[in-house]
């Protein structure tokens, strides 16, 4: 009997080491996001916090980055809080408030509506800075099957460690640092900046074959507004002030006609620019993207004030427990202001990029006449021939862009899909956009602008819609109302209106992995 006894303690105590084990193993080797990449602990930081907010933002990046609940607070006395996170999709919206719902009750829900245009699971990294955070419940289960691409397994997400286990070359000080505890990142979900860079050669949107959003991103929508409806919370719908990714007006005219169908207050920032007080030379920490500490505590003001004339908010500034609560919340808001100042120093942002503020070169148009190319020039996939320039997807694009001269204009933003900067370069006649990997960038898109360039294969915009399939045959596949040439894992993509071709673009396929 005693020897039962000590196989049974010893298989026990064997089982608790392994599991402690990999308790720990699984801790150390997740992400932190304590440093670098910031907004992978928004979500978790939440669940720290006392739960009697009346208002509750929900959304990505132009939630957690464009509006302050300290502002909210001091100016109004509305208790709130942002539940954002990195490129977070409707759906997983939706799941977060439902996630929300087990612990409060807030008496309005602000939705960010520019995740719309996503119908489909974008990546796994963003995947992981939204549902990794979140508690388990059937919420996070629902996020996680509503969110997963085709190459990521949900037991991955059950037990991260399966999924992390390769860190081990990637691990830190911060991994030993923050093994237990996170410090926080974020005041109330709002993700402070005070440095400033102008907006300058913001694109436009480029042509899409079909604006309707998905509809799966109704069928959310539908359920976000019959939550809310149910627990008698009132929902708004915003569109913040950022500048890029372009908002289309073919959109902003199916939200608008949503929020009335629906009964619902929708505020559109970009076209309150004048009422708030915006100003994109000095509101703005990265060229349009997102606001600045300035032009977040602008818009937050216009926005208290609707709250609190449109809703049943009421000032708790009289609250002696939650005063106490947001006096503690200033001093690391405003400690937090005084050291991002102290480190920006005397410096303009603007240096960073004073190698892009050269005068432009106007680039020669080239000759539309495409008699004189080989059949076999080497190159990969299809390729865009310019002045004898072989623009190459997913080549790199250095020397490309050395051939081709100064760009008449520049723009940068903070990639979706990579570490770094995504570029766009406009020439005369088309643009040309770059994915950072490893410190270099590659071509990642060339959109046609007008007819005055063709394919290398003799097709330009203003072409019948029949000369396509002449020349390339009779497989396209279609994609977003787009007829989709694929080959050598890149796209030649053209948009046919009226019968004839509106719209050529040449497309990384790296960015659909």
């Amino acid at each position: 009997m005693k020897a039962r006894r000590k196989i049974i303690a010893k298989v026990f105590i064997s089982g608790l080491v392994i599991f402690i084990s990999l308790y720990f193993l699984q801790k150390l080797l997740i992400p932190k996001y304590a440093t670098e990449i910031v907004e992978g602990a928004m979500i978790a930081e939440y669940y720290q916090e006392e739960k009697d907010h009346d208002v509750i933002f929900i959304g990505d990046c132009e939630v957690y980055e464009n509006f302050s609940p300290q502002v909210l607070w001091d100016d109004f006395g509305i208790n709130s809080y942002i539940r954002g996170s990195a490129q977070q999709l409707i759906w997983q919206s939706y799941y977060i408030l439902e996630d929300t719902l087990r612990h409060e009750t807030p008496k309005v829900v602000i939705f960010n509506v520019q995740s719309m245009q996503f119908d489909r699971p974008d990546k796994e990294a963003y995947n992981r800075m939204t549902i990794d955070g979140m508690e388990w419940s059937l919420a996070k289960t629902g996020a996680i099957k509503a969110s997963m691409t085709e190459k990521e397994s949900y037991l991955d997400y059950i037990f991260p460690i399966l999924r992390y286990h390769s860190r081990w070359n990637e691990i830190t000080h911060e991994d030993w640092e923050y093994l237990f505890d996170t410090p926080g990142v974020s005041h109330n979900g709002y993700y402070m900046r005070v440095d400033t860079r102008a907006a300058e050669n913001v694109p436009e949107g480029k042509p899409l074959a079909d604006y309707r959003f998905g509809d799966v991103d109704y069928e959310y929508l539908d359920r976000l507004t019959k939550l809310c409806k149910v627990n008698n919370i009132e929902l708004i719908l915003i569109k913040a002030p950022s500048l890029y990714p372009y908002w289309y007006k073919q959109w902003e005219e199916q939200i608008e006609k949503y929020a009335e169908e629906n009964g619902l207050l929708y505020i559109n920032f970009l076209e309150l620019t004048e009422e708030t007080g915006l100003n994109f030379d000095t509101d703005t920490y990265d060229g349009g993207l997102h606001m600045n500490l300035s032009g977040a505590e602008k818009i937050t003001k216009y926005l208290g004030e609707i709250l609190m004339e449109e809703t049943d908010l009421k000032d708790r500034r009289g609250e002696e427990a939650l005063v106490a609560r947001w006096k503690e919340k200033d001093k690391r808001y405003e400690a937090d202001r005084e050291k991002q100042y102290e480190a920006l120093g005397n410096e303009s942002i603007d240096a960073e990029t004073e190698d892009n503020d050269e005068e432009p070169v106007m680039a020669t148009e080239p000759a539309k006449d495409n008699e004189d190319i080989e059949e076999d020039l080497g190159y990969k996939g299809y390729a865009f021939i310019y002045h004898d320039v072989v623009i190459e997807i997913d080549a790199d694009a250095a020397s490309i862009l050395e051939e081709l001269g100064e760009a008449n204009s520049y723009f940068e933003a903070a990639s979706c899909a990579f570490n770094g900067l995504d570029k766009m370069y406009t020439y005369s006649s088309f643009e040309l956009d770059t994915y950072p990997v490893d410190d270099k960038d590659y071509v990642s898109m060339v959109l046609f602008k007008d007819d005055s360039i063709a394919t290398a294969e003799g097709v330009s915009i203003g072409d019948p819609a029949e000369k396509v399939t002449e020349i390339y045959g009779e497989d396209a596949a279609k994609e977003n109302g787009m007829l989709v040439y694929q080959k050598d894992g890149m796209k030649l993509c053209f948009i046919v209106e009226n019968g004839s071709i509106s719209s050529i673009e040449y497309q990384t396929t790296v960015l659909d992995e």
